[in-house]
């Protein structure tokens, strides 16, 4: 089997996604949306922006706030605490820090320097986005033309993401995960593992956050939506959206070409 996965560095950030360490527990950082809590210009973390360092900060100050020890809670407890107070984090908040993190790995800076922000119209809106990109980095923004370009399933590579438009019932949900890694045994068949940050309606109030999953590509001239998704609640929920799309940031185009040079 050979396999193409995501920098080391960037396969570290992501562990410290799916197991937040606190005290001698591990829990994934739970899903946080701020659509639904509707918070303005509060810091990142408290809007499900936060990366895991800003998350442990702020589970520091609301310990001392009110005199717990974090250290002395289960697992359960801790995700508990953590969704109760509105700590985790969104699809494209995860997305941002694993590109991100992806993008310095290999070199080529920031995210924040090599993309756009197309839906900021006005000089204001263009200064908050420079100033709090992850913050204004949604799904449309990294799905946007300007920002990546559509890639076929047999071109899928690390870092690609699956970006689903208008999805759910009120056809109303974007959402995005990133490929972590592409593997091919020696029969052909492959299978693609992508990261990403959920909460299914089934999951209640504690059940959810950052995952890892698999699809197992079975029809390699089909669509996404026809492969075999080990997370079959996402499997539904993809066949409701209008769009379900493999894209690559603009800059990777260049660094994916230099590498096969190499090869």
């Amino acid at each position: 089997m050979t396999m193409d996965q995501l920098s080391p560095e960037t396969l570290q950030l992501i562990g410290y996604f799916t197991h937040l360490k606190i005290g001698t527990n591990n829990v994934p950082v739970p899903y946080f949306n701020n659509r639904r809590v509707q918070v303005r210009g509060a810091l990142r973390v408290n809007i499900g922006k936060g990366n895991p360092r800003d998350i442990k900060e702020e589970l520091k100050i609301l310990s001392l706030r009110e005199k717990i020890d974090l250290r002395e809670f289960s697992s359960e407890q801790i995700s508990k605490f953590l969704v109760d107070h509105h700590i985790g984090i969104d699809c494209s908040g995860l997305a941002y820090y694993i590109l991100d993190t992806e993008l310095q790995a290999r070199g080529y800076g920031t995210l924040k320097k090599n993309i756009t922000f197309p839906f900021a119209k006005n000089p204001l809106r263009k200064l908050l986005a420079w100033l709090r990109p992850v913050e204004n980095c949604g799904v449309s923004t990294l799905a946007h033309e300007v920002n990546s370009v559509l890639v076929e399933l047999k071109d899928v590579q690390p870092g690609d993401m699956i970006v689903m438009l208008n999805a759910g019932p009120r056809k109303d949900y974007n959402h995005v995960a990133v490929i972590l890694n592409v593997a091919k045994n020696p029969g052909g068949s492959e299978v693609i593992t992508y990261v990403h940050s959920f909460k299914y309606p089934t999951d209640g109030l504690y059940n959810h956050g950052v995952r890892e999953e698999s699809i197992e590509i079975i029809k390699p001239n089909g669509p996404l939506t026809e492969q075999k998704w080990n997370e079959e609640k996402m499997s539904q929920y993809v066949k409701t959206a209008e769009k379900v799309e493999i894209r690559r940031l603009r800059c990777f185009l260049s660094f994916r070409a230099e590498r096969n040079e190499v090869k």
